[in-house]
């Protein structure tokens, strides 16, 4: 038996056989641990580092200086947070020679063979501390090139948004840099710290940092537009801040304003005030707390400025900046300049969406604007700086869809607001991230769907997005559902039989085709059928499963092998556990919407009840089924556990299972084995499976694919079985 914790330390042991106790538990434990924090937004000058489409920063000191000397020395300076000690994987790529230091010692030098070839990619790891991480890279300037690409190995799934060094800097996203000289002015043991102050370490090192920062217009003093957009077209910008009342009585106070041109101000989304080339002072009384001021400016000839100060009671109200942003110590954002006025901008005032004018021409994305700072150059950017909250990946999708689920069975309506509040997080702000990715490089936010061109990167979520949006009702999501549609339908890659495999040239999943992909698909694909009515989008799915059949199925045990192989034309034959789960459990989610005309019908639910009789035969000994079914040394696994349970307790349910007494009496073994030896009296979930890769060996599966706490892969998994078995018990 495999022990994850004391048998008093169970929830079974404190609760007995609760099933909805134990998934409100294991609900609050993920909320507790994952708070609705959403984006960081921070400043981001636009003479920062590039990103690469891999991620990584495009350091080229001969685009920025290309009349530095032979010989010259350049440096780049940044901060990596992490919440923990942990080991990351880096990539570098070299113009020249490259010297990297981590937290003030040496990280990496590069060698011979890196310095002539900046195709040649070079990968290490870096052990991270807990808090503030200095990343300080020296750059020497030969004929081959003056400069590096660095960052994340993998930039899809492991981004690294690395933040600028200095006080004066605090906050800002993207590398520091200097200006080229001519000897090394940092030596090994006189390297910057991260917090200290710019000026000072210039005056110590006569170096010059960039990009170079100026202090922010202000509109207190009159503000000049002409200065954020002079080499710009258009002719109309909008400026947001704010300012808080905190007087005890409703004390009148009075907003002055001035404009060179037309000027409209929206005082808290009501139009308060229209001027063309005047001024005026209006008087309010205004409640006790933070109010928002949105000004419209349209520029006359060359003269696009104006003025804004409020006062109460003859004492002077500060403004301040109307949302969050790090990096920049200006009381205003501004986005323009458009080339006419926006339509209702008296609700402008968000950071979640991308502003685009109805009459641009082209494509919208290539017109549109976002949110910058009073500092020149410098913009408004959102990082994902949350492990799980905000962001899209495969395994957050089925995690919330188990927790709609249990919000829904336990009518829990601050579970199902936390879901679309996650979902719409990513969804209100994806055509900002293509925007984003296009600017920048490579996206701060949506990494998988903005870098669309695998299963992974959006069935799962596109799925829970799906499920999400019967309580939503939102069009943004059902737009981008139709992205994903097509995505799927019409390019994911598909061998000449129909079935989808990953082609993936040059990786190590090169021409194979994985279980995991049934779950990847045709629970969206079921959705996306109730969504449109298209009969195709279910048929599409149907022949998935019976496709995937003739690839991977084993019939020596009625079971599936994990991958197949088309270098070799086999299949592997390992019998993973959690990759056998998303065949059953994805089967079980089609059966339940698949008309009971349809002509594939019959065929499916023979497969399932001949997987199902397969995965009885494997239970464990404690109820539990093993990593790798047919080998039971290997520990026992929850999340495959899971999904083997919600199938069963589904196939009795709907009549799927024709014998349904042993497939009943396996759900309660399973179930109870799940909430003794893997769910903790704190709602912890043990024994999932990390993200794997494949192997034709057993061994990879048993001894090196290790399980983690509370892994996305497993925790929602657990939720819907613990509400199927409820279901069940109910009959």
């Amino acid at each position: 038996m495999t022990a994850y914790f004391a048998r008093e330390e169970s929830i079974f042991f404190m609760q007995g056989h609760q099933p909805a106790h134990a998934i409100a538990t294991i609900a609050n434990s993920y909320l507790g641990s994952n708070p609705a924090h959403g984006f960081t937004f921070r400043s981001i000058h636009q003479d920062s580092f590039k990103q690469l489409e891999d991620g990584r920063y495009d350091m080229n000191l001969n685009a920025k200086f290309p009349n530095a000397a032979l010989g010259s020395y350049g440096y780049a300076f940044a901060g990596l947070y992490s919440d923990q000690e942990e080991t990351i994987e880096l990539s570098l790529s070299c113009y020249g020679p490259v010297r990297i230091y981590l937290n003030e010692g040496h990280l990496y030098k590069s060698t011979m063979d890196d310095d002539v070839n900046v195709q040649r990619r070079k990968t290490f790891t870096a052990s991270l501390r807990k808090g503030w991480n200095a990343f300080f890279i020296k750059l020497l300037k030969t004929a081959s090139g003056f400069g590096c690409q660095f960052g994340s190995s993998n930039g899809k799934w492991f981004p690294l948004h690395y933040l600028s060094p200095f006080v004066e800097r605090s906050g800002m996203g993207g590398w520091a840099y200097t200006s080229p000289v001519a000897e090394d002015r940092f030596p090994d043991d006189r390297l910057p710290d991260f917090n200290s102050q710019q000026e000072e370490i210039e005056n110590l090192h006569n170096v010059i940092w960039q990009p170079s920062l100026q202090p922010p217009i202000a509109a207190e003093q009159g503000t000049d537009l002409q200065e954020l957009f002079n080499t710009e077209s258009g002719d109309v910008a909008y400026a947001w801040t704010s300012f808080i009342i905190d007087s005890p009585v409703n004390e009148a106070c009075q907003i002055h304003l001035s404009s060179a041109g037309k000027l409209r101000l929206w005082l808290d989304q009501t139009l308060s005030a229209d001027l063309n080339a005047s001024s005026c002072s209006t008087t309010y009384t205004l409640t006790r707390g933070r109010h928002d001021c949105l000004v419209e400016i349209i520029r006359q000839g060359q003269s696009w400025n104006f003025t804004l100060d409020i006062t109460q009671g003859g004492r002077p109200v500060a403004l301040q900046l109307p949302a969050h942003v790090h990096g920049t110590s200006s009381n205003w954002l501004y986005v323009g300049p458009f080339t006419g006025a926006m339509d209702n901008p008296e609700h402008m005032g968000t950071l979640h969406r991308l502003f685009t004018h109805t009459s641009a021409q082209g494509s919208h994305l290539s017109t549109a604007q976002y949110w910058r700072t009073g500092e020149q150059h410098c913009f408004v950017r959102p990082y994902l700086e949350n492990e799980r909250y905000a962001k899209w990946n495969y395994p957050l999708g089925v995690t919330l869809y188990g927790l709609l689920q249990t919000g829904r069975e336990l009518q829990r309506p601050d579970l199902i607001q936390y879901v679309i509040g996650h979902v719409q997080s990513c969804t209100n702000l994806y055509d900002y991230s293509l925007w984003d990715q296009a600017r920048y490089g490579s996206p701060a936010i949506n990494h998988q769907l903005v870098e669309l061109n695998m299963l992974d990167d959006c069935g799962s979520f596109g799925s829970a997005m799906l499920e999400a949006n019967r309580e939503a009702d939102d069009p943004t999501i059902r737009r981008l559902a139709h992205t994903i549609g097509h995505y799927i339908l019409h390019s994911q890659e598909r061998k000449e039989d129909g079935a989808f495999y990953r082609q993936r040239p040059g990786e190590y999943q090169e021409n194979t085709l994985w279980a995991d992909d049934l779950y990847m698909s045709t629970p969206f694909l079921c959705r996306y059928y109730e969504m449109t009515g298209d009969l195709g989008c279910i048929t599409d799915a149907a022949r998935q499963f019976l496709l995937f059949k003739n690839y991977l199925f084993i019939p020596d045990h009625h079971i599936m092998s994990h991958v197949y192989d088309f270098k070799y034309e086999t299949p592997t034959y390992v019998p993973w556990g959690r990759g056998n789960g998303w065949v059953l459990f994805s089967l079980s989610e089609l059966l339940a919407v698949l008309p009971e005309n349809h002509e594939l019908r019959s065929e499916l639910i023979d497969f399932f009840r001949t997987l199902a009789a397969g995965y009885l035969k494997l239970q464990g000994a404690n109820g539990l089924w093993h990593q790798v079914l047919t080998d039971s040394a290997s520990y026992e696994e929850a999340s495959c556990t899971a999904m083997f349970t919600y199938a069963f307790c589904r196939g009795i349910r709907y009549g799927w299972l024709d014998q349904p007494v042993p497939y009943a009496e396996a759900a309660h073994r399973a179930w109870e084995g799940l909430t003794k030896l893997a769910i903790d009296k704190s709602g912890n979930v043990y024994g999932v499976c990390r993200g794997s890769g494949y192997s034709f060996t057993p061994l990879y599966y048993k001894e090196e694919l290790n399980w983690i706490l509370n892994d996305t892969h497993g925790i929602g998994i657990v939720l819907l079985c613990g509400i199927e078995y409820m279901k069940l018990q109910a009959l």
